[in-house]
């Protein structure tokens, strides 16, 4: 449980339950090739990787200001069947009455509950299960803060939202003084204030928190993480995607100019943090996730990276989503693979391509010779028919990468001369001096020293078929 200091108010961010959704909805049209380099599939969990899960945190954020005790959102109660929890694959149950006790409170000591909306993931703890077994109000002193129209919608929802607003969870709340509806923006105590977006939902509401000139937004499933800052990277559970896209665009920009926190609901890896035009995390109070021990290569989680022309490549920890750049030229001229060992205490290594040229796979037999031994040929001019020393497995334009047959060793720097046939009708030598570049147990790959040999349009051709 996360505490922070926000001017002269508390917050703290409770426990409300884990569990996972697809991928694909949360990121809506964006393709799993951009997604995943920011928010991998939960590595912890080896199906959620074969069916595409991401892992979800829900955070009621709960506010202690100096008159009031508020809470943002309720979690997934503890009303979900066994069914339901396998449904939507729970990792970790809700426990908030524990986290209130934890800081001194009880659960009649929230003054207001605030809900940006009610689906289930959000509303869920509005009524809970008690000792008996009977369903209670869990925060019986507390007014309910939710915009009219979507109560309307919970009422009476469509096909659609009937799937997530669960009559169950507000059994309890409907006809009772608790409940406090409100149209547009509302002023709940003081420095707190919710305004109505619409969007994601009807009714969705976002809140606004300020406290000695500290300023923190929380937009609510606007944006549930981090890595959806874009506008453009919107859930397929967005209801309004084109409203969406046009209030993350309004308050992405007012928070910034305002230097606001924003709060996550959602994120696995961040409470908040704050972030500049390029939407680049500047400021973050971030989750420390649990401590792991050291991975051994073979079994520790491992990325293929591709370096970028700056030399640099942008990591992503598979346990708690942390990226950041780094530069790798120190690393062009001696090994091809990093081990990284993130703050929250996970180990993983990085697979770096510094290829700059398309490269082809190919299975085609040559020879190499060190200087010592000339290439045997025959009259004809070509490799001739002894056994061959090597096995080209792929070629571009700047090199080439073999394997080696026997027990000849090379060396980051050693210089050596290659000549193979292309697999090509019709057939066409190919010899070259090259550098090594790197050496992984017997796989040399190699980069053409000068043009001599053949011409560029001649491989240029191969490569393109």
């Amino acid at each position: 449980m996360k505490g922070y200091k926000l001017g002269n108010f508390e917050i703290y961010w409770l426990n409300g339950g884990e569990f996972e959704l697809d991928g694909g909805t949360m990121f809506g049209v964006v393709p799993k090739t951009l997604w995943e380099k920011k928010y991998p599939v939960d590595q912890d969990n080896p199906s959620a990787i074969d069916e595409n899960y991401i892992k979800l945190l829900n955070f009621p954020v709960l506010i202690k200001t100096p008159d009031s005790i508020v809470l943002i959102e309720t979690g997934l109660g503890n009303k979900l069947t066994d069914k339901q929890k396998q449904i939507f694959r729970v990792t970790k149950d809700w426990n908030l009455p524990q986290n209130l006790e934890k800081i001194g409170l009880k659960r009649r000591d929230i003054d207001y509950v605030i809900l940006t909306h009610c689906d289930f993931d959000h509303a869920g703890g509005i009524v809970m299960f008690n000792s008996k077994g009977e369903e209670e109000l869990t925060f019986p002193s507390a007014r309910h803060i939710i915009q009219k129209p979507e109560w309307e919608d919970v009422m009476q929802p469509n096909k659609r939202s009937a799937h997530t607003y669960w009559e169950q969870n507000f059994s309890k709340l409907k006809d009772t003084d608790n409940l406090q509806l409100i149209e547009g923006d509302f002023k709940v105590c003081e420095g707190i204030e919710v305004q109505h977006t619409g969007g994601h939902t009807r009714g969705h509401q976002i809140v606004r928190i300020q406290s000695e000139k500290i300023i923190a937004y929380h937009l609510g499933d606007l944006l549930p993480t981090h890595v959806h800052f874009n506008p453009l990277w919107i859930m397929a559970y967005d209801n309004f995607p084109l409203e969406v896209i046009e209030l993350k665009e309004k308050y992405e920009v007012m928070g910034i100019r305002e230097n606001a926190w924003f709060t996550f609901y959602h994120d696995p890896s961040m409470y908040a943090c704050k972030f500049n035009s390029k939407g680049e995390v500047v400021k973050k109070i971030a989750r420390k996730a649990p401590q792991k021990p050291a991975a051994e290569k073979e079994k520790m989680p491992v990325m293929d990276l591709n370096v970028r022309e700056d030399n640099k490549v942008t990591l992503s920890c598979p346990s708690c989503l942390l990226v950041r750049e780094m530069p790798v030229d120190n690393l062009m001229d001696s090994k091809h693979f990093m081990t990284v060992n993130c703050p929250c205490g996970t180990t993983y290594g990085v697979n770096l391509n510094f290829r700059k040229h398309y490269r082809k796979e190919v299975s085609i037999g040559g020879y190499y010779s060190t200087g010592d031994d000339g290439f045997p040929m025959s009259d004809a001019g070509s490799i001739p028919t002894v056994p061959i020393n090597c096995r080209i497995t792929n070629i571009s334009l700047g090199g080439l990468g073999l394997t080696i047959i026997g027990e000849k060793r090379f060396e980051v720097g050693d210089t050596f001369r290659v000549k193979f046939t292309l697999d090509k009708e019709p057939p066409e030598i190919i010899e070259k001096d090259v550098a090594v570049k790197s050496v992984r147990g017997s796989y040399v790959g190699c980069e053409f020293i000068e043009e001599t040999g053949f011409s560029d349009r001649t491989l240029g051709f191969y490569l393109m078929k």
